[in-house]
């Protein structure tokens, strides 16, 4: 009787263990939909694994607000349904102190298992197949079961390669925009809205080089496991993606710090090796946590940068210690400190990079800070005009210093933006990139003229060889890492191959990518 009872007590708190699970994965994938608008499985096995700490106290008070606590709330009204008093036939007996006894019964809502095990099957398949229509997570199993050697035949390392500078070697200010996109545009001048919220960032765009998939200002495709923000980075600074991979059972990649790795991707050879290697000054700036997503670990270790963060800026004594808005501070302040740090490397006598990264366009719906005009209804299209507000207003500022005319600046964004209800049906295809949505580029003061500026077909990889080129450096082959320097007039991977199959066969695993890259 005891076990009969025992094993009643073990059924019903297994299936109310199933039953708040399912309810919790159906709002957080809602959420996700709504702040994860454009990526795949990658990014999100990615996501789940980084330390929450160095995350923005917002987003996450964003899930538990959206996703954790209607959930917990909904399962509570059901757990207080599937337990109620009952004088006969008692299952279960609580007693508080002396003078209050409660006897309880499993009642109908503790469904039995022949009931319950079909009904759990159908809701399962069912947040399956909404995760796999908006990540693709059935692709993504396939893909991970399957062998590519593309990498291998085409990954060009900088170290088999003559990269030669010009004797009077240029200045690089690299300012990576969070989530700017070409399509933030009216359809007029390449983008999807009737409104242009970047304008003073198109006519940047048409004032100096940008690179294009049509006549319109339309920039670069995202190719698979580049469409988060430190994979963005790596993508336009070594021409890889950040896949992830299993090592002898270890797992490796699926640490958004990579701390199950003594080093970030060491098998990579990067834009700032080669321009420490040429006698350059690495620095790069961020408005959040360095340590975030392992990006100081990747700049550190791959360029010998100095990484000034948002705790930089408190031991500096910009901010106070108590003082956090968005991911750390506004990017006001971020270009506001980017003068001064681009001031003190231009009075040095080396060549330097100072590269930044801004994060008020960050999802979900961006920060607008108090400087920022509201002149639209929605809080992300005033982000958007202020960030190409600001940003317009940094380069003036850059074009009326001394050193200007020895610098190139170069403005990309680091990916396509998560902000889902945004871009309505613009979604972001990532099988074969063949929309408008695209991220956004701009060469400023670059030495050299383009082959061929537009209709190209090219991705963030691209990006890599093509920086260096605007410095002036000639590039032996016009390759390296999966980019192709689009100064030139060779055709990029996804020209040659297309999008569709580049996509998919870069989804793959790669056994050159896993122990010649990620684990040498």
């Amino acid at each position: 009787m005891k076990k009969k009872k025992a094993a009643k007590v073990f059924g019903f708190l297994f299936g109310q263990g199933v039953l708040f699970l399912l309810v919790l994965l159906t709002f957080s994938l809602h959420w996700s939909f709504k702040n994860f608008g454009n990526i795949g499985l990658n990014e999100i096995i990615f996501t789940l694994n980084m330390p929450l700490k160095e995350a923005s106290a917002g987003f996450v008070a964003d899930y538990f607000r959206k996703a954790f606590f209607p959930a917990a709330g909904i399962f509570a009204v059901e757990l207080l349904l599937a337990l109620y008093p009952f004088k006969r036939r008692c299952n279960l007996k609580l007693t508080i102190g002396k003078k209050f006894s409660y006897r309880w019964r499993l009642v109908p809502l503790s469904l039995p298992f022949p009931v319950f095990f079909p009904i759990v099957c159908i809701w399962m398949a069912g947040l399956v197949y909404l995760a796999d229509q908006k990540f693709e997570v059935i692709s993504y199993a396939k893909s991970q079961m399957m062998q590519s050697a593309l990498i291998e035949e085409e990954y060009v390392s900088p170290n088999d390669v003559n990269i030669t500078f010009p004797k009077q070697k240029r200045n690089l200010i690299y300012i990576f925009v969070e989530s700017l996109e070409s399509s933030m545009q009216n359809q007029e001048n390449g983008g999807v809205f009737p409104t242009n919220y970047i304008p003073e960032l198109t006519e940047l765009a048409k004032e100096n080089i940008s690179f294009s998939h049509s006549d319109k200002i339309e920039g670069a495709a995202v190719a698979p496991a580049s469409g988060w923000t430190i994979a963005g980075l790596v993508a336009e600074t070594a021409g890889l993606p950040l896949k992830l991979f299993e090592y002898d059972g270890q797992k490796g990649g699926a640490d958004n710090a990579m701390r199950k790795y003594q080093y970030f991707l060491p098998g990579a050879v990067t834009l700032g090796e080669i321009l420490e290697r040429e006698g350059y000054q690495n620095f790069i700036m961020f408005g959040s946590k360095g340590k975030f997503g392992g990006r100081s670990s990747y700049f550190e270790q791959h360029g010998n940068y100095k990484v000034w963060d948002y705790f930089s800026a408190i031991e500096e004594g910009k901010i106070s210690k108590d003082y956090y808005v968005n991911w750390g501070f506004e990017d006001a302040k971020l270009y506001e400190y980017a003068k001064e740090k681009i001031l003190e490397l231009a009075e040095g006598s080396q060549p330097f990079q100072f590269s930044m990264l801004t994060a008020d366009a960050h999802t979900p719906k961006g920060y607008l800070c108090e400087k920022c005009p509201s002149i639209y209804p929605e809080q992300y299209e005033n982000v958007l005009a202020c960030e190409s507000q600001q940003l317009d207003a940094f380069i003036e500022w850059i074009r009326k210093q001394s050193f200007y005319p020895d610098t190139t600046i170069v403005i990309c964004g680091d990916h396509c933006s998560m902000v889902a209800d945004f871009f309505g049906d613009f979604s972001y295809d990532k099988h074969n990139g063949e929309t408008v949505r695209k991220v956004y580029n701009a060469f400023i003061n670059s030495p050299v003229t383009p082959q061929k500026e537009n209709n190209r077909m090219f991705t963030t990889m691209d990006m890599f060889p093509t920086v260096l080129a605007s410095l002036g450096a000639t590039i032996e082959g016009e390759r390296l890492g999966l980019g192709t320097n689009l100064f030139s007039g060779q055709e990029t991977l996804a020209e040659r191959y297309g999008y569709e199959y580049l996509f998919g066969e870069m989804n793959k695993k790669s056994r050159f990518y896993d122990h010649t890259i990620l684990y040498p």
